[in-house]
């Protein structure tokens, strides 16, 4: 029988796939290091450590390793032929190097890492007395294959904890869950030692496939334990540290799903945004482009195209998003420390190691979270980086909205998580923040970015065009009674698109007047765009004279009520709460019937109800 057909192809396949994964893991110039080691540059390799430490008055007994060297050797001469024309069988010891290189530059960790390493020599022993006539056997291949997958999910683990940039900085708070896997790992090797004995013995060769089974079974049952136990426990301490932190993200949720049905109602009017020049750098996951600032008069859409760029990344799946959207509606959003608790919580949430370092230095210590604390937090998290490549894509809307003090920090603290995150060596940060005012732009020599919306003027004028035509043909019934035909309809869309001048609020509050208007006469449509104000200023004043011209007294009082709890309630309201807050506003307090609700149709097209039943203005421009 020939020594291909007595290759079992489930256990080639187990130790293929076993390589395939830590190949994945390893950095490119990392595979390249481990091509052709061999035990003996193994063992050279741990006594060139072991000099160096002596070297820095810290020496370590390297010995403890050789067993393990031992061990590898025989299982190496065992699992042979499974590996003929192959590059598997080195990778059995090769990443020991690396990794002891890598972990001797701190000490505390080096020790643990030695110690874990040192028991796999245990159930590796066996092979020093096996038998090599076994090794054609199919029933040992698949136990020798199991082995394989072990001891490289050992290195696996050992690599990814010791190649992040921020090792050093996680180390004690991550070795736990290392120390888990690493014990799961060693268990694991012991039963299939045992496996190996009774495979090798033709008398109990029914009992050994038995045994097998159940192993595998175990095998399963025992990582999807694991796999279980840790993510509840990161769950706990997720929830611990947001509670810790005092963090809702509830109306940021709000926020983000109000903003984005806006685009939703419009499909297709955003879409341009994302073939911009140099937002498409931004987008694209590299080091280009990491600040960008992207910059609008009021009412030209900046929210609106901020929560495109975001869903538009999120559905990629190439990088983590973090978003933040500041809005006079509800203030929280516009405090600076809750900016920055908005990014930690965000950053941390996919990610079990920097969840446990953050739940360490908050909770377990008891810290007060201040701002100081958070921003050094941040820059700490942002900096530890990754054993491979990572992106974070973080937008801010907004940030004219937020208190003039807090601007220039919020700008200075984002650009140092770009820095923070470039110092890592793995992970590269790229800021896009939207707002109104030209100081947050590119000062001399800054290598942020600056886009214009002022300088997008075909796009916004094509953008706005098109979500007039939607909005026109859904009143075309009724501009059709008035001999409005196609080629009208082409005018007054290409009229409210130029005099809107990139003002997509100006557009809209044009298009509602014609909806809550009457009109008579042909000439009165198209000659709409000339009749109304320009200057959002005197829209809004305009529109406020004409709905309260026949109001009483009374009425302008109570419109006046309407539109200051909206300008200043620290939340917006929903309508029973509005209606109550209503019906005590005149002081008296035996109230025994709320306001109708039709009080709010009134001062339309300023308030608008929201799909969560809240009211709120149009645009921030309404309260200023």
């Amino acid at each position: 029988m020939s020594l291909k057909a007595r290759v079992s192809l489930d256990a080639q396949r187990v130790i293929k796939e076993s390589f395939q994964d830590l190949e994945r893991t390893l950095s490119i110039n990392d595979r390249v290091s481990l091509d052709g080691t061999t035990l003996d540059d193994v063992r050279e390799a741990i006594v060139q450590v072991q000099d160096g430490l002596k070297a820095r008055g810290v020496y370590r007994n390297m010995r403890r390793l050789m067993p393990l060297l031992t061990g590898l050797q025989y299982y190496s001469q065992a699992i042979e032929v499974l590996c003929n024309g192959t590059p598997y069988l080195p990778w059995v010891w090769a990443p020991i190097k690396l990794v002891l290189n890598i972990a001797s530059e701190y000490v505390e960790a080096f020790e643990k890492i030695i110690k874990a390493y040192s028991r796999i020599a245990e159930p590796l022993a066996r092979f020093e007395m096996f038998d090599r006539a076994f090794a054609g056997n199919k029933d040992v291949q698949q136990t020798l294959a199991v082995f394989y997958s072990d001891i490289l999910s050992f290195h696996k683990e050992a690599y990814q904890f010791v190649r992040r940039s921020g090792w050093r900085l996680l180390f004690l708070t991550s070795w736990g869950r290392f120390q888990r896997k690493f014990d799961g790992i060693i268990e694991d090797l012991k039963a299939h030692e045992d496996l190996v004995d009774k495979t090798t013995n033709a008398v109990n060769i029914t009992e050994a496939r038995e045994m097998w089974d159940k192993l595998k079974l175990w095998r399963e049952e025992s990582q999807t334990r694991l796999a279980k136990d840790e993510a509840e426990r990161t769950v706990a301490q997720y929830r611990a540290v947001v509670g810790w932190l005092n963090f809702d993200d509830s109306n940021q949720h709000k926020v983000f799903d109000t903003i984005a049905s806006e685009a939703q109602k419009s499909p297709g009017t955003c879409s341009w945004i994302l073939q911009q020049r140099q937002v498409q750098a931004w987008l694209r996951c590299n080091s280009e482009m990491t600040f960008v600032v992207l910059q609008g008069g009021p009412g030209t859409g900046k929210s609106v195209l901020a929560s495109q760029i975001v869903n538009f990344l999120r559905s990629s799946e190439q990088s983590l998003v973090i978003s933040h959207f500041c809005t006079y509606s509800y203030e929280e959003s516009l405090d600076y420390e809750q900016i920055l608790r908005s990014i930690l919580i965000q950053l941390i949430r996919p990610n079990t190691d920097l969840v446990a370092h953050v739940y360490d230095t908050l909770v377990l210590k008891k810290r007060v979270p201040t701002i100081q604390v958070l921003e050094g937090l941040l820059r700490d998290v942002f900096g530890a980086g990754s054993s491979k490549s990572e992106y974070i894509h973080l937008v801010l809307d907004g940030l004219d909205e937020c208190h003039k003090s807090a601007q220039p920090r919020i700008v200075k603290i984002l650009e140092r998580l770009v820095s923070a995150a470039f110092s890592s060596g793995s992970t590269i940060c790229k800021v896009l923040l939207f707002s109104r005012a030209a100081q947050v732009g590119p000062k001399k020599g800054n290598s942020k970015r600056t886009i214009c919306l002022s300088d997008e003027k075909n796009s916004m004028t094509q953008s706005i065009e098109q979500y007039a035509a939607l909005r026109l043909a859904e009143l075309r019934p009724r501009l059709a009674q008035m001999r409005i035909d196609d080629a009208d309809m082409k005018r007054l869309e290409a009229q409210i698109a130029s005099k809107a001048d990139g003002m997509f609020l100006w557009a809209r509050l044009v298009l509602e007047h014609l909806e809550n208007n009457m009109f008579f006469r042909r000439e009165e449509i198209l000659r709409v765009t000339d009749a109304l104000p320009q200057e959002l200023g005197a829209f809004y004043r305009q529109i406020l004279a004409n709905s309260t011209t026949r109001f009483s007294e009374l009425s302008i009082q109570r419109a006046r009520s309407i539109l200051g709890w909206i300008a200043f309630a620290e939340r917006p309201l929903r309508k029973a709460e509005f209606r109550s807050a209503l019906a005590f506003s005149s002081g008296n307090p035996d109230v025994d019937e709320l306001p109708p609700p039709y009080l709010f149709d009134m001062c339309k097209p300023l308030v608008e109800e929201r799909s969560d039943s809240t009211f709120a203005f149009i645009h921030v421009s309404v309260k200023e």
